[in-house]
């Protein structure tokens, strides 16, 4: 990639990172993803490479609040009383489960299957537009309906 792209891309990664994080961290984040583009530039071409920096660079950042957040966990003090493995909180998890099952059994067929596709089965909006013969923009609203079912069905057990 020529000089110009790759300072009008760090330009553009700068932007998407001083409005997220502190300032003294941005050049460290923007180096990062340009270090993955240039290393995944000699094994094979990008298409969209705007698309691709801004993925890395949300992944870049979702490592980084990750990476952030243990290290906040590890600093605090854990409360004796919380145990994740309770038999009371076992149960809750049980429920919250039965009850999200329950709410994707109810949902129409069609979204049902797109949902499933997507979040058990893995597959990219794309790829269940084309297996299922309807747009990307069909899929994305079944997989919204979907979300807002299990949210109402949340919201209402609280």
């Amino acid at each position: 990639m020529d000089d110009e792209r790759v300072s009008l891309h760090r330009r553009a990664l700068h932007r998407y990172f001083s409005k997220r994080v502190p300032i003294g961290e941005v050049e460290d984040l923007v180096q990062e993803v340009l270090a993955n583009l240039h290393s995944r530039q000699k094994s094979a071409e990008i298409e969209n490479v705007q698309g691709y920096l801004f993925t890395i660079a949300s992944h870049v950042l979702a490592r980084r609040h990750h990476k952030n957040a243990q290290l906040r966990y590890a600093d605090e003090e854990v409360p004796d009383q919380i145990d994740p493995f309770s038999p009371e909180r076992i149960l809750i998890g049980q429920q919250s489960l039965t009850a999200a099952l329950e709410v994707i059994r109810t949902l129409p067929p069609r979204t049902q299957q797109v949902f499933v596709l997507h979040r058990f089965e893995e597959m990219t909006y794309a790829r269940i537009a084309a297996h299922l013969g309807i747009s990307a923009s069909a899929v994305e609203k079944h997989i919204m309906q979907a979300l807002k079912a299990l949210h109402d069905n949340a919201r209402g057990t609280e």
